[in-house]
């Protein structure tokens, strides 16, 4: 005999808009989001920011708190580009 536990099915959770649009330049992430985004890891991002030297991304600094905006983190990737027929 199967208990309600077992045969109850979990609803699949809704994702917000911000979530669900890549392209939405308002949103800010926190460093682990955006180690994320970025296929990178969080220490590099810290790196980065303790660095100070203009070579990791754009980022907010509210108190303690970290954000990134999304837009800066595409135009630093795409600042990073290299293509085929350009030279390293």
């Amino acid at each position: 005999m199967q208990t309600a536990a077992t045969t109850k099915e979990k609803a699949p959770t809704k994702k917000s808009a911000a979530e669900n649009d890549p392209t939405d330049v308002g949103v800010y992430l926190t460093t682990v989001e955006a180690a994320k985004y970025l296929k990178l890891s969080r220490q590099f991002l810290e790196a980065a920011r303790y660095r100070a030297d203009g070579t990791g991304p754009a980022y907010i600094k509210l108190e303690r708190a970290v954000r990134y905006r999304r837009s800066a983190l595409d135009a630093w990737m795409t600042a990073h580009d290299h293509s085929a027929d350009k030279p390293l």
